[in-house]
């Protein structure tokens, strides 16, 4: 028989099994070579630190660590009992907090014991009845100014603020929202001009937006100043977020004050674009506080508002509010860096939303950036996140900053994150002569993440920009709103995305993939990119290595997504969308279901191998770079329509691919079908739709010993896409790989499975 551990934390009583606890990496037998000391909550920091007097405090550790690391010569760890640490400051932990090869630091949860380290604190709030099944309690520290909170948690669930329309989650990023009647005019004046009007965005469209009576609320908002509206860009690549300067009801018009910086896509006159079809809602309104779960604080007078759900007992509640953005920050510099440090097995969580916080561009990707997260690294060397959960932070969950060298990230769970989930982001522009600003050889191994970017639509699982060689492989992700896995620029590459299965990605956005990629590089053209697609505008592909050095490999991955969830308002959905000159990339012994590929502007693409299973959307090839060296072979292609190809906008000049052949194709129409469009032309591009049966295919020197055949496989329904030994797939060059090995291996920690 198992034993049961009971354990009483911020979030409610938890148990779980002991044995599966101390079966994972992360929370093993203490080693009995090392140095251990110990906090828990009872300890106090006149103790020594041992298990019988523990310290209190995770400073107090980071003391005596300090000592012992001048002379250690054994493994040190720092073994913190069960309960939740709420820290007033995150925990900072630079170069001389760093362990050695033979004498590794070691931050971890107590073997069995689950421990939180909180960015929050409780509160104690005495709730009494106000009115329409609303309780609210006082908040002095509020009054006064000393505490603001842009969240809530009641037992460990995220609240949602109060807002219009009411929260709905059973349709993401669809359901809860309204629209527009339009975007306001660039003619409209603003009845209430202010002296920081300048600091405002103002291009076409980001002003503000008319709304449509019919659709928004009839109360009328006292204070509308403090609201925050959230809308859906107009192209639906992610979100963007305003504070509201006023509304002017007479017009119908809602003006934005700060906001707008959380789109990238400096490529584009109109990063911010918004527009009628934009799906929106304002949340942080008191009026709007009329549903179960939603809050409102008004800090003027130190008051929390909150319906209670049915069956919630308030008063003993456990209340928390994230305050701080970080827990943890280990930084240290590229010259003098944090050294062999690894955080293990705790629960972290109540970290501070930062959609609003200052964002950066790192490259010509559409992504905006906040450098930051509950744990930041920067300039480390050899440290590692290991089997911790990270619960409902409030932005990035890991964020590998600037110069990090094999920084590990795994066996971890992310869940609820507001934005990304690990984030490896270097700069181009700080990276020069010996400067080395970017995260290199770096892994994200063995992660469960799911139902992130809460706040942020343009997230990921695992984003990465600026970076080289860093492999993610052996994850588990869904319910994303957006990308799995995104890298958002060809600087440098090497990275290897490997065994990782990926299901039920872009629910709230569009016109890309599970797998994401940009290359809008030194050889990548607007021009061609985005203008008429006519013959001056068919370039050269360039010497794209100059900013991909070294291939992307993506290999043994699984991708699948809802048939119903492809063909949205939205567009497409791609498996692997490699978009707007993403170059350098191997792509191999994958398989998508439901979903397939895309190449968009650029070069050196190797696609073979591969299995597209049962796509609504044929593998593409759009704006194609003159002499792209791209070559596509012995993949599989089984469509549950007609197309097998779809090519739009091919070069002018030279053949459309390198290599296009012995593939295995298949359609339950029974026929192939090759569509064109956009053939560049002297004046404008013809729009026509031009149609290829496999042998007019093959007269444009395509497909030569490709063959239109049922490729037999083992078994498609339970996800084994091996064909049989007579499949005609084989004939031509394709080989069976192992399925099944996608996802997280066996040594996931058990407690974090679901």
């Amino acid at each position: 028989m198992k034993t049961i551990v009971p354990f009483l934390s911020a979030c409610g009583l938890f148990t779980f099994p002991m044995a599966a606890a101390q079966s994972t990496p992360s929370t093993g037998t203490p080693d009995t070579k090392a140095t251990v000391l110990c906090v828990a909550p009872t300890g106090s920091d006149e103790n020594p630190g041992t298990m019988a007097k523990p310290f209190a405090t995770l400073e107090k550790a980071k003391s005596a660590v300090q000592e012992r690391a001048k002379t250690s010569r054994e493994p040190i760890r720092i073994l913190l009992r069960e309960g939740t640490y709420y820290l007033n400051q995150p925990l900072e932990l630079g170069p001389e907090n760093s362990g050695t090869a033979q004498a590794p630091v070691t931050y971890a949860a107590y073997p069995g014991e689950r421990v939180t380290l909180s960015g929050g604190r409780g509160l104690d709030c005495n709730w009494r009845a106000y009115q329409n099944g609303i309780m609210r309690c006082e908040l002095p520290e509020v009054k006064a100014g000393k505490l603001d909170f842009t969240q809530l948690f009641i037992n460990g669930k995220r609240q949602a603020r109060a807002r219009y329309p009411n929260f709905d989650n059973s349709r993401p990023g669809k359901s809860g929202y309204i629209y527009p009647a339009n975007r306001m005019p660039a003619n409209m004046v603003d009845p209430q001009p202010g002296p920081n009007d300048d600091m405002v965005y103002t291009g076409v469209g980001a002003r503000g937006i008319l709304f449509d009576p019919l659709t928004f609320t009839k109360k009328r908002w006292a204070r509308p100043q403090e609201a925050v509206l959230h809308i859906f860009r107009a192209g639906y690549w992610g979100n963007l977020q305003w504070r509201i300067k006023a509304i002017d009801y007479e017009r119908r018009a809602i003006w934005f004050g700060d906001g707008g910086q959380q789109m990238g896509a400096k490529w584009d006159p109109e990063p911010s674009a918004i527009g009628a079809g934009c799906r929106f809602f304002i949340e942080n309104v008191f009026e709007e506080l009329d549903a179960p779960g939603e809050w409102y604080l008004d800090a003027a007078a130190g008051t929390l508002y909150f319906m209670p759900p049915p069956g919630l007992d308030l008063q003993s509640a456990v209340v928390e509010v994230p305050v701080l953005e970080s827990v943890i920050r280990i930084v240290g510099t590229q010259r003098k860096p944090v050294s062999r440090l690894t955080l293990e097995g705790f629960r972290i969580a109540h970290t501070a939303s930062t959609f609003l916080s200052t964002c950066e561009v790192p490259s010509l990707s559409d992504w905006s950036i906040h450098r930051g997260g509950a744990v930041f690294l920067q300039g480390t060397r050899d440290c590692a996140i290991r089997n911790c959960w990270f619960d409902a932070v409030g932005g990035n969950a890991v964020f590998v900053n600037q110069y990090n060298r094999n920084a590990t990230v795994s066996g971890c769970k992310f869940t609820e994150a507001g934005d990304s989930a690990i984030a490896f982001v270097g700069s181009l522009e700080l990276t020069s002569g010996t400067e080395r600003a970017f995260p290199y050889e770096c892994k994200a191994y063995d992660n469960l993440i799911h139902d992130c970017g809460v706040f942020g639509k343009q997230t990921a699982g695992v984003y990465l920009s600026r970076a080289k060689r860093i492999s993610a492989s052996h994850n588990l992700i869904y319910n994303m709103p957006r990308a799995a896995i995104c890298i958002g620029d060809g600087t440098w590459g090497g990275h290897i995305i490997e065994f990782n299965h990926f299901h039920d990605t872009v629910r709230e956005t569009g016109d890309h993939g599970p797998f994401n990629a940009w290359g809008r590089d030194k050889y990548w053209s607007l021009t061609q990119s985005h203008l008429a697609y006519t013959k001056n505008h068919s370039l050269e592909a360039g010497p794209v290595e100059v900013d991909a050095m070294e291939p992307v490999i993506i290999r043994n991955n699984f991708f699948e997504e809802k048939p119903e969830s492809i063909e949205g308002v939205h567009g497409p959905v791609f498996g692997i969308d490699l978009d707007d000159g993403a170059s350098n990339y191997e792509i191999y012994n994958n398989v998508t279901r439901n979903v397939s590929m895309k190449l968009r502007e650029g070069a050196k693409r190797t696609i073979h191998n591969n299995v597209w299973f049962n796509s609504v959307v044929a593998p593409c090839f759009h704006v194609g770079n003159e002499y792209n060296h791209d070559r596509y072979f012995c993949n599989i292609t089984v469509m549950s329509r007609d197309d097998v190809y779809s090519i739009i906008a091919p070069p002018a000049r030279g053949p459309w691919l390198e290599e296009i052949d012995s593939n295995c194709f298949f359609a339950r129409s029974g026929a192939f079908t090759a569509r064109v469009q956009e053939l560049r032309g002297e004046k404008r591009s013809d729009p026509a739709v031009q149609k290829y049966d496999l042998e007019g295919w093959r007269r444009l020197g395509f497909d030569a010993h490709s063959v239109f055949a049922d490729p037999l496989f083992v078994d498609p329904e339970r996800n084994d896409f091996r064909v049989q030994p007579d499949s005609p797939a084989l004939k031509l060059g394709f080989k069976n790989f192992e399925m099944g090995k996608w996802g997280l291996t066996d040594e996931f920690p058990a407690v974090w499975r679901e």
